[in-house]
């Protein structure tokens, strides 16, 4: 792959799933409110139709943009989906929650809680089932 090209839609989703892989590993066995399903739930969206975008995390988010992300190779002109996915474990019994939201993270107007749900293809099913409401009739 030539230095300065974007990374391939396949190269980031391998990367993202090995990204998911190693945050899980740091996070299992020990307190925290972040729960190790990072990889569960990134297999879960590369399996539907998400996977036509390009993934990327930001403040335990799973978000999509349609190019490379913002920061590879200079690459400034994407567009991100305006719906995530985040994972925390909000549960009092500390298990792991998926919230589906519509919006942009850290963007006015704030982000929509649209879905809760302990299974992460169920939270990846509503976030599809979202998609043409955000916008993401034209999809990559």
């Amino acid at each position: 792959m030539e230095t300065n090209a974007p990374w391939s839609l396949a190269e980031a989703w391998d990367w993202m799933e090995e990204c998911a892989r190693s945050a899980d590993a740091a996070v299992r066995g020990i307190g925290t409110w972040v729960p190790p399903v990072a990889e569960e739930l990134v297999l879960a969206a590369r399996a539907s139709p998400l996977s036509r975008w390009h993934p990327f995390t930001s403040h335990n988010f799973l978000r999509f943009v349609d190019g490379p992300a913002f920061w590879m190779h200079g690459v400034q002109d994407v567009n991100e989906l305006a719906g995530s996915i985040s994972f925390d474990t909000g549960e009092p019994e500390g298990r792991p929650t998926f919230r589906v939201w519509s919006g942009l993270l850290l963007r006015k107007p704030d982000p929509v809680l649209v879905f809760a749900t302990p299974n992460a293809v169920e939270a990846v099913d509503a976030l599809v089932g979202l998609a043409p409401a955000l916008g993401a009739e034209s999809a990559p």
